[in-house]
């Protein structure tokens, strides 16, 4: 007779507090690794309520893990590791599956910390606190020149979906943490080299953009807006 498989433990996030939140997501230390995070889907965004909410068009076209920020982070994640090219990580985080909590499901991946330990901000947050800085400069172009040797998939290089991590040495990392996956009907990119580094070299240009938009926004003391601001830095 087969010995049944257990079902796995539940991870528990009651009582804990996210130190991010965005439009659909929240993100907890994971509690029994200080160098994971947990991200679950917020309360009224699950997959399947989204799905409803859509118009027929995108629920004829798209299937319900087709909603899930989640799940879309999981596949560009699960792919790039498939290369076996530790290059790949200089500017993204590992991922480490999928994990049940009493949350719903939640995406484990790795938590970018400062030397301090505090958690790394994002680049937004530090733009508008130091501006674009000479290192900021060097992280930027470091970033441009990796991902034209490796590009994934991302609609938009949103500023404050990357983590502005501080090096030992004092140099500024970019770690692109979070909207990957393309969202077009058809992704061109995926099938055609110089269609993805047109495509590539075009999100770059918008994101150098979005950096002195936002420094305009600053100059003419503008709100910044509660999006890419950490909860905690604990």
């Amino acid at each position: 007779m087969t010995n049944a498989v257990a079902n796995p433990p539940v991870l528990s996030l009651q009582g804990l507090q996210p130190f991010g939140r965005g439009g659909k997501r929240e993100c907890y230390v994971h509690p029994q690794d200080p160098l994971r995070c947990v991200k679950v889907n917020r309360a009224g965004y699950e997959p399947a309520v989204l799905r409803q909410r859509a118009s027929w068009f995108r629920r004829w076209r798209k299937s319900e893990e087709q909603f899930d920020k989640n799940h879309r982070d999981w596949v560009v994640l699960a792919q790039l590791e498939a290369q076996n090219d530790p290059a790949i990580w200089q500017h993204l985080p590992r991922c480490y599956g999928w994990v049940e909590t009493d949350r719903g499901r939640g995406l484990v991946i790795e938590l970018i910390r400062d030397p301090d330990g505090q958690i790394s901000r994002s680049f937004k947050d530090y733009l508008w606190s130091e501006g674009y800085d000479e290192r900021a400069r060097a992280a930027v172009d470091q970033f441009a020149a990796y991902w034209d040797a490796h590009p994934f998939s991302t609609r938009t290089l949103v500023l404050y979906n990357f983590a502005a991590q501080i090096r030992p040495d004092g140099r500024l990392r970019l770690v692109f943490i979070d909207g990957m996956g393309d969202t077009e009907f058809f992704p061109l990119g995926s099938v055609s080299r110089t269609m993805a580094r047109w495509k590539s070299a075009r999100k770059l240009s918008d994101m150098r953009q979005r950096i002195e938009d936002l420094l305009k926004q600053k100059q003419r003391g503008d709100d910044p807006g509660k999006w890419g601001f950490l909860l905690s830095r604990r």
